[in-house]
């Protein structure tokens, strides 16, 4: 086993208070074979010295230094330079356990996967369990192709890359799209559209820190609730043409990233010229016998779809008004 050599490709970007945890737990690894590509993103503050520091003590680790291109960049560089015969993917403030790796490449090579994937779980800056793995069983199952979108359509699957081991040449034939957020959901589409299915592990090996300046908590962000919508649509006509069984599931993601989008834009970004706003109220009206049929849909979706294109502004100035009263009474 210990033959099979794995990259490990870890974009970096101003996280320096992150960083000695996360390469550490990769450096300790139980499997050894590793190549772990540190990839500096033009960081600003002492993420590449750290880098550097760490290659210079541990011969298994290369750090690539580039201009500021985003995680995707990041990860596309990584993915060029790896050698290795299958390739993995961290994020910098994040961290593996130290069975991972040995944990993944068993399951691919016990299975002859192309894609193996762990369960995660999420944690605060404190060390407090916020969120625990979707399945702790232990067992190893294949999730064919098709009930893995279906999964990823109800909002149950895993689109991460941190949590993955991929066989590296089936990985080399893809990239992470640059200048988008919301780019691992596009690409695993990709892939799971071109391979028989996913070997899920069921033990959380991966750990993710949700910190105050992750997407998670940044509010309204354009770029990246444009991705969601266009990511959503890319799902429906994936479905239309490989997997028209999970249409009803399907078009419950579509609705639910729409009403998604239509809960966090501000009021002053609902305009005219804003096209994405309109295409979202456009289509959400125009298809309301679709959402309202939906089984999938929960009752307290469909009435905010309803009131969300109603009146949209209205609704949102009340709700506004509303939770700045309850902020004030806490």
């Amino acid at each position: 086993m210990e033959d099979k050599k794995i990259s490990v490709v870890v974009p970096v970007y101003n996280v320096e208070k992150y960083l000695d945890k996360t390469i550490t737990q990769i450096i300790n690894q139980t499997y050894r074979n590793l190549e772990i590509l540190l990839v500096d993103d033009g960081a600003t503050d002492r993420s590449g010295a750290i880098c550097d520091e760490y290659a210079a003590k541990d011969d298994r680790i290369h750090v690539i230094h580039k201009e500021n291109g985003g995680s995707s960049s990041a990860r596309n560089a990584g993915i060029r330079e790896a050698s290795g015969d299958y390739i993995g993917f961290l994020d910098a403030d994040d961290w593996a356990d130290e069975t991972m790796y040995e944990t993944l490449i068993r399951a691919a090579l016990d299975n002859d996967a192309t894609i193996c994937e762990v369960m995660s779980q999420d944690f605060d800056e404190e060390g407090n369990l916020l969120k625990g793995p979707r399945l702790n069983t232990g067992k190893v199952t294949f999730i064919p192709s098709e009930e893995d979108f279906r999964l990823l359509m109800m909002h149950v699957g895993d689109s991460s890359f941190c949590t993955k081991l991929i066989k590296a040449d089936f990985c080399k034939q893809f990239a992470f799209p640059e200048n988008k957020l919301n780019e691992d959901f596009l690409l695993i589409l990709e892939m799971i559209d071109k391979c028989d299915g996913v070997y899920s592990i069921e033990e959380p090996h991966y750990n993710i820190l949700i910190r105050g300046g992750s997407n998670q908590r940044s509010g309204f962000r354009p770029l990246l609730y444009d991705a969601i919508i266009e990511n959503s649509d890319f799902a429906y006509d994936m479905m239309t043409g490989k997997f028209p069984s999970c249409k009803t599931e399907t078009e419950r993601f579509r609705y639910v990233q729409r009403l998604m989008y239509l809960l966090h834009i501000p009021v002053s970004q609902m305009t005219d010229n804003n096209r994405t706003y309109q295409k979202v109220l456009a289509e959400v009206r125009a298809e309301k016998e679709k959402w309202k049929s939906n089984p999938f849909l929960t009752d307290k979706e469909k009435r905010n779809l309803k009131i969300l294109t109603s009146c949209p502004k209205f609704s949102k100035r009340v709700h506004g008004l509303i939770m700045k009263l309850k902020n004030s009474e806490a």
